[in-house]
């Protein structure tokens, strides 16, 4: 028995011994992958950076680019653009709330407003072009005819239906 006993302490040492070996082999792997990934966070710590610097040299160029750009349009234009563009933008501040309210569809529309003849104009506008066109055009716009409608011309219910 006592045999049996030292072999199987025996076993149990080399056993021991083994899961020691795999012990301090998963350390190592685990310090290595530690190491990989400070490693990792240093690089993109120092990419986070060197993306930001570039980016804020971009923008300073853009704004740098951007105030060349206002400079330069406010000396080429001449004076009577610029004269222009001063009534035309007054004019829009003038006639926005009307056009505001129109648009939100609570007054007419500024133009039959300022002018009460353009619903008379527009009027006319749509008789002439009524009456210019050509009879054969005028046939165009009707629905093709049944083969029975000569038949149902004579009838009552025929008449009353075109009064």
């Amino acid at each position: 028995m006592k045999m049996s006993y030292l072999a199987h302490e025996v076993e149990l040492s080399k056993r021991h011994e083994e899961i020691l070996g795999l012990r301090t082999m998963l350390l190592q792997q685990m310090e290595n992958q530690l190491e990989r990934q400070i490693n990792e966070k240093n690089l993109q710590a120092v990419e986070f950076e060197s993306a930001n610097e570039r980016n804020e040299s971009i923008l300073k160029d853009l704004e740098v680019a951007e105030d060349k750009l206002k400079v330069g349009a406010r000396t080429h234009l001449h004076p009577t653009v610029l004269t222009l563009k001063m009534k035309y933008w007054a004019s829009v501040e003038e006639h926005l709330p009307k056009w505001e309210q129109f648009l939100l569809g609570q007054t007419k529309s500024p133009i039959e407003v300022m002018n009460p003849w353009h619903k008379e104009a527009q009027k006319q506008e749509l008789f002439i072009k009524s009456s210019s066109l050509p009879s054969s055009a005028s046939n165009f716009k009707m629905p093709p005819q049944s083969p029975h409608s000569e038949k149902q011309k004579g009838t009552k219910a025929y008449k009353k239906r075109i009064t």
